[in-house]
């Protein structure tokens, strides 16, 4: 046995105790979870082994404490996060480890229409807030089709939904690869159909998807008003429900809230299966989101605790903004080589805060898209051709179309002096490529700069 195990193994309890205090665990986390529960069985090189008492444990562990436990064994042990290694075990069951997916897998995720593989479960931060969408999101992922069909998620835009959503596609594809599964946004499942007419490949759009073993559509409720799309989807429904196929659906709107434009026979088959509301996340929930964020992408970069409580006490609106927030602070204190503490986060995020308020609008929109590649607002709106006033125009016009809530595609023209079909074709270039690294990085790079 190592002396470091053995200094780790004698301060295991007052480490343990430690982290709740540091992390602000609730009294009922702490006892049920970890005090008398978490036992360190050895350490080889980096890699910790923790002996639980039985499999129903790790699944909770991994999205609730794993971060948490991470940090404070490397604290303890100065074996950097990166590259500290935590195994649980089960006395009843053989090593679980936790690893990255392989870049097959990835594919794998890709051809369902992913491109996200860190949306997982495992990388999900269960809590008061989400705990019931996340425990029937992990029964619809072991058994698609059977007891929750169809499953609607829904809840303010920022909450996770899209995350678990592909989360039950990534856990499906692990345990059985050979499911055709087909994750796509609203919007892009729409101008699929509409070409299918335009191009005279109606057939060749209902095989794809009715002949899938899970549909995963994101932001269903903008199937509102689109009344030939809803009535394909309606018969689409039918064909995988009757089949016994999984479907998931996300919305920002409850059924009730979709009104007179979705049409009640859908608005019927959405309440079939089960519904389940995701809510602003708590305070610990919120400390816990940013910890899996910094270990995430940042494990290089460790933050503060005052820091992160201090992120979580002043951004509550939505998830998305919570990680946006400490991503900001972090890549600030880079620019200016300066490390991460109490009043530089203050500083950030006053200014992050002030930026907030200035509300979305296409005009806004477009100068910050401007501003990063360095054209000219009046080039974009204007009638010029060139390739890099073109491609900051399509990258403006999707953003309009999918980040400013409600929104019409002849407010979005009447922006840019385009017509209506303009608007449609870029949106749909952005989003055939969407694919690609440099594209989707300049669109994440832009996002930030929005703080969305």
């Amino acid at each position: 046995m190592s002396k470091s195990f053995e200094k780790l193994n004698h301060d295991w309890s007052d480490l343990l105790l430690q982290m709740k205090e540091d992390f602000e665990i609730s009294d009922h986390v702490y006892e049920a979870f970890i005090k008398d529960v978490l036992k360190p069985i050895k350490l080889e090189k980096n890699t910790l082994y923790i002996e639980v008492p039985e499999d129903g444990y790790i699944s909770f562990l991994q999205n609730r404490v794993l971060s948490q436990l991470r940090i404070t064994v490397s604290h303890a042990t100065g074996i950097s996060t990166e590259d500290l290694e935590i195994v649980f075990k089960s006395k009843n069951s053989s090593l679980k480890k936790i690893k990255e997916e392989t870049s097959d897998f990835d594919s794998l995720l890709k051809s369902a229409g992913i491109n996200e593989p860190l949306n997982s479960f495992e990388n999900f931060v269960q809590g008061a807030s989400n705990s019931i969408a996340f425990a029937t999101c992990i029964a619809v992922a072991e058994n698609p089709g059977e007891n929750f069909n169809p499953l609607f998620l829904y809840g303010k835009t920022g909450l996770g939904k899209t995350h678990l959503a592909q989360a039950i596609a990534n856990s499906a594809l692990r345990k059985d690869p050979s499911l055709n599964i087909i994750f796509t946004s609203c919007e892009r499942y729409a101008q699929e159909f509409v070409d299918s007419i335009t191009n005279n490949t109606v057939s060749a759009f209902k095989n794809k998807y009715r002949n899938v073993d899970i549909l995963i559509i994101d932001d269903i409720h903008i199937l509102a008003g689109k009344e030939k799309t809803q009535e394909e989807f309606f018969n689409t429904f039918n064909v995988l429900h009757e089949n016994k196929k999984q479907i998931v659906l996300t919305s920002d709107k409850s059924i009730k809230e979709m009104g007179d434009d979705m049409e009640d026979r859908l608005k019927s088959r959405f309440s079939w299966g089960t519904t389940c509301e995701l809510y602003l996340p708590d305070y610990e929930t919120r400390i816990a989101i940013l910890r899996k964020k910094e270990q995430n992408l940042h494990p290089e970069y460790p933050v503060d605790n005052e820091v992160i409580k201090y992120i979580a006490k002043n951004v509550q609106s939505n998830i998305r903004e919570l990680e946006s927030s400490l991503k900001n602070i972090i890549l600030y204190s880079k620019l200016i080589k300066k490390t991460v503490d109490l009043d530089l986060a203050k500083e950030r995020l006053s200014d992050i805060k002030n930026k907030e308020d200035k509300k979305l609008t296409p005009e806004r929109i477009t100068r910050v898209v401007c501003e990063y590649f360095g054209v000219n607002i009046l080039d974009v709106c204007g009638v010029k051709r060139n390739r890099e006033f073109v491609y900051a125009r399509d990258i403006s016009i999707y953003l309009c179309r999918n980040l400013i809530k409600d929104i019409t595609q002849a407010k979005i023209g009447e922006f840019f002096n385009r017509d209506h079909s303009t608007i449609i074709n870029s949106c749909k270039k952005i989003e055939e490529r969407m694919n690609e690294k440099e594209l989707s990085e300049n669109i994440k790079n832009i996002k930030d700069k929005l703080l969305i």
